[in-house]
């Protein structure tokens, strides 16, 4: 049952026990989200080794992501109190997961990566819900980049070293050495989180400042009723956006670009940095503008560069410019929003955000195989269109939530 809301921790001043925490979290989720990211880069290495096209392991990695699924059941543990041992467990399965993925046997692959997908998703949702419990609304914006810039830094520091590795030992390197990496940095943080901590504050009912942040930080308010809905199209769009890019741009470097290895990490190191740079932007605007608003700006902001890729053809600069750009947009999108996330049922924030990841997931399952459908029927110019057309998806889903709010706050 839902509490009444205690006072909530000023900007400046989170309880002492976050931070560690928080650092905690981020390290276990970079190396979680490297496990999910450099398939897709090295996609073609691996789709040799294991002697399957390009299309088929698209498949495979979108199957890892119905694991999913099982986002219901975690949420509910965490509901109960069972944080840690979500996350210790969570990362224990992930990381023995990614170890084991360094196999040639394709029905193994498959069933392995479906398994270590729906273990990291779970740690990703007890982090979150924990989060939610622990971090005012009015300043979760400026405490969950430093979690959500992994997502980047995954990019930035992880893949550069896979690379290198694949170079010198083959395409098994990367799974090999992020695996034990994992399941260190999920014990350690998992252990770190005294018994309760996951029910310390913010449970009250209402929401501060999601959408219209004009009002006094300590004014609880109902939201437009738009809001869930919204946010379900949202996290069904945005993924799907993302998917339809990354899922097969790693080929489009290495087969249509011509890029080698080397410089497909360098690319994806300069797209690490546009990831980090959207995270960042969050510190300053989504607390201030509120994430609904700033969800559509990210959204909406995004599509013109990719448009802009249909037209410049193999010249590599300027497509990873483009690149480049759309990424800030997407994730600033992204992480802008992520705060609602835990909001939309404060007294089970669990079973919220497990309603979104289930939906997200789905969608990147969705989105990675018809990414590979697409990009072989029209190359990655049809795939850029589809991009765009699920961003805007995302940006009206968004306006119509944001529309009856401000008629909301006018009647």
């Amino acid at each position: 049952m839902s509490t009444p809301a205690p006072t909530l921790p000023s900007a400046d001043r989170q309880p002492g026990h976050v931070w560690p925490a928080i650092f905690g979290f981020a390290i276990t989720r970079l190396l979680g989200n490297l496990f999910i990211r450099f398939p897709y880069v090295f996609i073609t290495q691996i789709s040799r080794g294991l002697g399957v096209q390009v299309e088929t392991l698209t498949l495979i990695l979108g199957a890892r992501e119905l694991g999913g699924l099982v986002a219901p059941l975690t949420g509910r543990w965490v509901d109960r109190g069972h944080t840690a041992r979500v996350i210790v467990a969570g990362g224990v399965i992930a990381g023995t997961a990614c170890m084991a993925a360094a196999t040639t046997n394709v029905a193994a692959f498959v069933v392995i990566m479906v398994i270590g997908g729906a273990a990291k998703i779970s740690i990703d949702l007890a982090q979150n819900a924990w989060l939610g419990h622990n971090v005012a609304i009015h300043t979760r914006g400026r405490v969950l980049w430093v979690v959500e810039a992994t997502w980047a830094l995954a990019f930035l520091a992880g893949v550069p070293a896979i690379a290198w590795l694949i170079n010198l030992f083959g395409w098994r390197a990367g799974f090999i050495v992020t695996g034990p990496l994992l399941v260190v940095a999920a014990i350690v943080s998992g252990l770190r989180l005294r018994e309760g901590e996951d029910v310390v504050a913010n449970d009250g009912p209402g929401l501060i400042d999601i959408i219209e942040p004009d009002a006094s930080p300590t004014t609880l308010r109902r939201p437009s009723h738009r809001l869930k809905p919204a946010v379900w199209i949202f996290c069904a769009m945005q993924p799907l956006a993302q998917m339809l890019i990354f899922a097969v741009n790693g080929d489009w470097f290495s087969e249509s670009l011509d890029l080698t290895v080397t410089a497909v990490g360098t690319a994806t190191l300069l797209l690490g940095a546009a990831e980090l740079i959207g995270a960042v932007i969050t510190v300053w605007f989504t607390d201030r503008y509120g994430s609904i608003r700033c969800g559509m700006w990210g959204m909406g902001l995004a599509i013109p560069p990719l448009l802009a890729i249909t037209v410049v053809g193999h010249n590599a600069a300027a497509a990873i410019a483009l690149l480049f750009v759309m990424d800030i947009a997407i994730e600033f999108g992204f992480v802008a929003v992520l705060p609602v996330f835990s909001e939309l049922d404060p007294a089970n924030r669990g079973k919220a955000v497990s309603q979104v990841f289930v939906i997200m997931m789905v969608t990147r399952a969705v989105g990675s195989g018809a990414a590979g459908f697409i990009y072989s029927m029209g190359g990655f110019s049809a795939s850029v269109v589809a991009a765009s057309i699920a961003c805007a998806g995302a940006v009206a889903a968004l306006g119509w939530c944001h529309l009856d709010d401000r008629r909301l706050a006018a009647a």
